[in-house]
């Protein structure tokens, strides 16, 4: 069931998933789903964690390894995901005709973001003096950088291969700043 509604938003958007159309693709009938899922919102939300979890598994592995430069990797990875998913990141960030809370997309988003964060954290180690709240707001400030990266790509001729320069030279220069000042300014 829950494979059926992750495929169904992939394929053709949060708004095309209904219970019915998810027993029906199951073999069973709409009384079966709801065994296991309160409603649509129920089935919606578990498809939402799991695509969180999946970014947040793919930004992970950008930073395995020997990488120096932990954020822009984490960026890049941010952009490969939402190309690679278009529908079921619009429907992440609510752009899909579904409404589920903005609080709770937030709280599905903190395990991508705690990877923005620990990006970050090890990027400026001199930045010792740095409260968890200065690197808690930059990691804020990297994650709607991402987010309108990937928006803008959907409208650009070139798409993401534009975006991924234009992620470089916005983060080349945050980085410069919290580095020299913590937060930006």
């Amino acid at each position: 069931m829950f494979a059926i509604a992750q495929g169904i938003v992939a394929a053709d958007g949060a708004e095309a998933v209904t219970i019915r159309r998810v027993a029906r693709e199951i073999g069973y009938t709409a009384p079966i789903v709801y065994q296991h899922y309160a409603d649509k919102a129920a089935l919606l939300d578990a498809v939402m964690l799991d695509a969180y979890e999946r970014l947040a598994t793919q930004m992970r592995q950008a930073r395995s390894g020997d990488r120096p430069h932990g954020p822009r990797e984490v960026l890049h990875a941010y952009l490969d995901f939402a190309a690679a998913n278009p529908l079921t990141f619009l429907f992440m960030h609510g752009l899909s005709g579904v409404d589920i809370s903005p609080a709770r997309r937030l709280e599905a988003a903190r395990v991508a973001v705690v990877v923005t964060l620990d990006s970050l954290q090890q990027r400026l180690p001199g930045r010792g003096d740095a409260s968890a709240e200065e690197f808690g707001a930059q990691a804020e400030v990297l994650w709607a950088v991402a987010t309108g990266l990937a928006l803008t790509a959907s409208v650009q001729a070139d798409g993401f291969d534009r975006v991924h320069a234009l992620a470089d030279l916005a983060l080349d220069p945050l980085l410069a700043v919290w580095e020299d000042h913590g937060e930006p300014s």
